[in-house]
């Protein structure tokens, strides 16, 4: 059974068009929630006198007076080697009106210390600097901008522009959507969402080269249909192929979600919505684009060679 795509394309288009104005908003009115990668902050190596563990590190700094930030807030990491007693901890930068900044993270140590021992000789710190935060911004920016211009330039002479603006729409459309979810969750903005971000638009990229390929190729074998057959074909064709990749790839994604910790957490959420809206973006957005942007109904047509 064939379903027809281009037939139901309009429905498509308000829908995806609905989702991203809604998500610019959602990010305007609503901002990202920034880990200490992006915003400043504090990291701690230690390794424990006992055997310890994520709920546990997160009670003893519950137990720390006056804490400027919640114990929900930190990132904890256990070191493979570390036999459950080493672990990399992260924790929000002190507040802008307190400028003593080390006598805070003195304090941190120290109330640390005393709720749950640790070994000062294996002690490392490091701090990120709003300075730095404020710069990685800047640089997640670009990378972000520079990836869509490259995939567009790749696409351009790998395919038409017209196929290369369809599949870059397509990217966009899904960018604005997952940073639309990544605002509205609350989700910790860090350098593994972003990860999961950049990973996202190859991936949504991939799947839309898949579709854009196979119509180009139809372009050659069904010289008597119109453009508008040869892309419905063409993605009944790839269908299979591409639920099948997208379904492999969630259930990987799954498993990370529920059993990888929370230190994973943002990367597989994010990606998980991400591979969905990418998947959904190949058919729905990309192909519709080709189609749209075909200046002629006799262009429409496939060329002889």
């Amino acid at each position: 059974m064939k379903f027809d795509f281009m037939g139901n394309r309009f429905i498509a288009f308000a829908f995806s068009g609905s989702l991203t104005i809604a998500s610019i908003l959602i990010m305007l009115l609503m901002g990202f929630h920034y880990g200490i990668d992006f915003k400043g902050g504090s990291i701690i190596h230690v390794r424990f006198i006992d055997a310890m563990s994520e709920p546990k590190i997160r009670d003893a700094f519950s137990k720390m007076p006056n804490l400027y930030f919640t114990p929900d807030q930190l990132m904890i990491q256990a070191v493979a080697e570390g036999q459950g007693k080493e672990f990399i901890i992260q924790y929000p930068a002190a507040p802008k009106e307190d400028t003593d900044t080390a006598r805070v993270h003195a304090d941190i140590l120290k109330s640390l210390k005393q709720n749950a021992p640790f070994k000062d000789d294996s002690l490392e710190t490091a701090n990120v600097g709003p300075t730095v935060g404020a710069e990685m911004k800047t640089q997640a920016v670009i990378a972000s901008i520079i990836s869509v211009f490259g995939i567009l330039l790749y696409l351009a002479w790998r395919f038409e522009f017209q196929s290369a603006t369809g599949a870059v729409i397509s990217i966009v459309h899904d960018l604005f959507i997952v940073l639309g979810f990544v605002a509205l969750s609350g989700l910790e903005f860090d350098i593994t969402v972003l990860a999961a971000i950049l990973t996202m638009l190859g991936y949504s990229v991939n799947d839309s080269i898949v579709v854009l390929d196979r119509i180009r190729e139809n372009r050659r074998l069904m010289r008597s249909s119109d453009l508008f057959t040869i892309i419905n074909d063409s993605i009944n064709q790839t269908l299979g192929r591409t639920i099948n990749t997208s379904v492999a790839t969630l259930l990987t994604l799954f498993a990370l979600l529920f059993f990888g910790g929370s230190s994973i957490h943002g990367f597989a959420l994010t990606l998980t919505v991400g591979v969905f809206f990418g998947t959904y973006s190949s058919i729905f957005i990309a192909s519709p684009v080709l189609l749209h942007m075909t200046p002629s109904k006799a262009d429409r047509k496939v060329k002889k060679s």
